[in-house]
């Protein structure tokens, strides 16, 4: 009997396995979040992870005690968190729709409301 056509088909779907893989993670890699807080004075983004990659502090926001300025950043890195949140939920539901990879990982299901 002979496996040469099932090996092709194997190998086929391996390689396509692999540049999806490949994709995803480029995806991934530029995935960005973005939250406002302070009535739009103070603006975090943030990578993939949460990872930190800008914070604006602007206008009003500079009159701000300590405290309540740090409040305000802490507002909108956590907007920003989820904006980036969702985006790897749309990624990665686009790649891979028949799994539900935000419950697996948190244990909750991925919030509907933004």
């Amino acid at each position: 009997m002979d496996t040469t056509p099932q090996v092709w088909s194997d190998a086929a779907r391996a390689d396509e396995a692999y540049e999806q893989a490949h994709e995803v993670r480029e995806r991934l890699a530029r995935v960005s979040g973005s939250g406002t807080a302070a009535r739009g004075d103070v603006r975090v983004t943030v990578g993939m992870g949460g990872r930190l990659t800008g914070v604006v502090i602007a206008g009003r926001a500079m009159e701000f005690s300590g405290e309540a300025l740090s409040a305000e950043i802490m507002t909108a890195a956590s907007l920003a968190e989820q904006a980036a949140a969702r985006e790897v939920h749309s990624i990665t539901t686009h790649y891979y729709p028949d799994h539900e990879l935000w419950s697996e990982y948190t244990g909750a299901s991925w919030p509907t409301s933004s």
